[in-house]
């Protein structure tokens, strides 16, 4: 008799929305007790991302409804990387960094298709080859390379100008008939 009384108050389009949700949550049970754990495709949901206050417990931030973490454009992505590189980039000096940055870059690219993970190591592959360079020229520094140690140059620490002898040889009392 209750539920008779209820369902008086309920609207037509209110009472089509819950059979609709109570057939979902249905077809739902039944497919997870088929598969149990099972899983037939990738979610590509994100689950909420809370982080909480240690001064204050009650203090939590729900990331994945920021609108910053979703993005779906590419200067929306290009804000992304603009904002984490920096955050993420200052522990560069901090030991466990690379460590972090390996299984970091794993778990993120773990979703993507093999061509698109190579195209990401060939990137990485190239800064590698860069980074070696630089190092490669720092260390260097002022080492001469074998070719300019062969190579012969004139030091004058001294005003020659003075000193050497800058006049004409032309002006000779023998002439030109005058070999010897």
């Amino acid at each position: 008799m209750e539920e008779d009384y209820e369902s008086e108050e309920e609207t037509e389009e209110e009472r089509r929305q819950r059979l609709r949700q109570e057939e979902l949550d249905g077809s739902r049970a039944q497919a997870e007790e088929l598969f149990g754990e099972l899983a037939v495709g990738k979610s590509k949901t994100a689950k909420a991302v809370t982080v909480t206050d240690d001064s204050d417990p009650t203090k939590s931030v729900d990331l994945s409804s920021l609108s910053i973490f979703n993005p779906s454009t590419k200067d929306q992505f290009t804000k992304l990387r603009e904002t984490l590189t920096p955050l993420l980039a200052n522990n560069s000096k901090k030991g466990q960094y690379s460590l972090f940055l390996q299984e970091f870059c794993k778990g993120i690219a773990r979703d993507l298709p093999s061509d698109q993970i190579k195209k990401i190591a060939s990137g990485l592959t190239t800064l590698s080859n860069e980074k070696m360079k630089e190092e490669k020229a720092a260390e260097k520094g002022g080492k001469k390379t074998k070719a300019a140690k062969t190579k012969t140059s004139l030091n004058a620490s001294r005003d020659v100008g003075r000193a050497a002898d800058v006049g004409a040889y032309d002006n000779d009392d023998f002439g030109d008939d005058d070999f010897m």
